[in-house]
């Protein structure tokens, strides 16, 4: 995922590529994320890529929030690096968020993995994730 990401932003002409910043956040894996991210960066010393380790695992959301928070660019987008998203794709993403913000104006915009529907593994934690969600909606107030 990392390569492809990178071979996306660099793959325009330098006249027209686009800067950018990959942070790559680590929350305290345990399977060499952040040696192999630090490898990548010597590959690449055209781009700019920072590495985060936390020494403390805090889980998805807090992973997510130290990044955006610690990034520096104007438009920011997180992705998993599990390699579920086509980075090719996302360039859909920037351009609903340049319409809806242009001159780089505030906007949020979502993603989704709906091409992964049909997948065994989404399948399974659907299920689970629906079974929780009612549960949870159930006991909201209205």
């Amino acid at each position: 995922m990392l390569e492809a990401t990178l071979n996306h932003f660099n793959s325009s002409p330098v006249n027209q590529r686009p800067t950018y910043e990959l942070l790559i956040v680590d929350d305290g894996s345990k399977d060499e994320t952040s040696a192999l991210a630090l490898k990548l960066a010597q590959q690449y010393p055209e781009s700019d890529i920072r590495v985060v380790t936390l020494e403390k695992n805090l889980g998805k959301g807090g992973a997510v929030r130290h990044g955006m928070l610690h990034a520096r660019g104007n438009r920011l987008l997180m992705v998993d690096a599990d390699g579920a998203s086509r980075f090719e794709d996302l360039q859909l993403l920037w351009e609903s968020m340049d319409n809806l913000g242009p001159k780089n104006e505030p906007a949020v915009v979502v993603g989704s993995r709906a091409h992964l529907v049909k997948t065994e593994a989404v399948v399974k934690v659907r299920f689970v994730a629906a079974d929780v969600t009612c549960q949870t909606f159930d006991a909201a107030p209205y």
